[in-house]
């Protein structure tokens, strides 16, 4: 990502609908599917940090890396001293040291060439039985410029998800697309974006303040959903997996 991006992910991340969105959908499944008291939590692309203040309550001391020194440094800002500098094609845990592996918008990088590498390293640090939460950009006729801006080199469809963890020693525990309700217009934004090709991400905008509770209660109304069942579209993919051997 390029480091102006991780300037805008921390002074956004903490009140921008799309963050703010992504940790509520984490935490929703998070109390429907993990069942260990204070588990050991390993965030992968842990960002500038929100993530992993957010899981503190849920979990024994979560530990965050992220391949970029500039995302840590924002880490450590926040008091988060539980992070370093690693890529999550080489984690540096021994095997089996976490009941929960977070990873969101890492497997799309571009530096991860083979999706399945990362996979196999959350694979092999998760206990038997242990779970990863995935978040992922969905469909990629719709990449564009943003994904640049963030060095992304793919996007998914959920049945790429599904078969992504089937293939690296993981049972789908549950999978959904989000961002349902914003998808056509979002669809629209990033085809314009493609002929326009303007520089930067989505989150450099001004309209996101504004746009905030209409946004947020539209990601409300979308968890309760999913609650019942998978959403067919959307502009990501959040999936959790098991593993099993």
């Amino acid at each position: 990502m390029e480091l102006s991006e991780y300037t805008t992910m921390f002074e956004l991340e903490d009140r921008h609908w799309w963050y703010v969105g992504l940790r509520q959908l984490l935490l929703s499944l998070w109390a429907r599917e993990v069942r260990a008291e204070c588990p050991a939590v390993l965030d992968v692309g842990c960002g500038t940090g929100a993530n992993l203040i957010a899981l503190n309550d849920l979990a024994a001391k979560p530990v965050g890396i992220d391949f970029a020194p500039q995302a840590v440094r924002f880490c450590r800002t926040r008091g988060l001293s539980r992070t370093a500098v690693a890529s999550a094609l080489m984690i540096p845990f021994g095997a089996e040291s976490f009941d929960v592996v977070v990873s969101c918008d890492v497997l799309c990088h571009s530096s991860i060439r083979d999706k399945s590498v990362a996979l196999r390293e959350m694979h092999r640090v998760l206990r038997t039985g242990g779970l990863v939460f995935l978040n992922l950009p969905a469909y990629q006729w719709l990449f564009s410029s943003h994904d640049e801006a963030y060095q992304q080199d793919r996007r998914f469809t959920r049945a790429a998800v599904l078969k992504l963890l089937r293939a690296n020693g993981f049972e789908p525990v549950t999978a959904t697309y989000w961002n349902s309700f914003l998808f056509p217009a979002a669809a629209v934004a990033r085809l314009w974006r493609n002929l326009r090709n303007p520089e930067g991400s989505d989150l450099q905008t001004g309209s996101a303040q504004s746009a905030s509770r209409l946004f947020g209660a539209m990601l409300r109304g979308e968890r309760a959903l999913i609650r019942r069942f998978p959403l067919p579209f959307g502009l990501s993919v959040f999936a959790v997996g098991r593993k099993v051997r």
